[in-house]
């Protein structure tokens, strides 16, 4: 079985207006987030139905363009919590989304 490469096939200026949909979205909704090496988890709040389409339809979106990147959803309540996984050699890869997490949640 082949692996999937390690690439983005965004342009630079889509690349640039998915993580500003990315921060619109973490400013908005995104309560929690734990960062390991090779996983991102992310929590977002009071994700009523609207809400979580809007949410998978932009990670669904990025699982099309870093086929290398697995996403996987939990549902508790209101709360919708997106699970971020990369392969060993593209943990930085996650970088970029933790940055923003990590501005629309600052540490405690």
């Amino acid at each position: 079985m082949a692996e999937t490469p390690i690439m983005c096939t965004l342009s630079q200026d889509a690349m640039a207006e998915r993580l500003s949909d990315f921060a619109a979205l973490f400013t908005e909704t995104l309560t929690a987030y734990e960062r390991e090496p090779l996983r991102l988890r992310l929590t977002f709040a009071g994700a009523d139905a609207g809400r979580r389409a809007r949410i998978r339809a932009l990670f669904e979106a990025e699982r099309r363009c870093c086929a290398f990147l697995t996403f996987t959803y939990e549902q508790d309540g209101a709360d919708l919590t997106v699970d971020v996984a990369a392969p060993t050699d593209a943990g930085p890869t996650l970088d970029d989304l933790a940055g923003l997490a990590e501005h629309a949640v600052p540490a405690r």
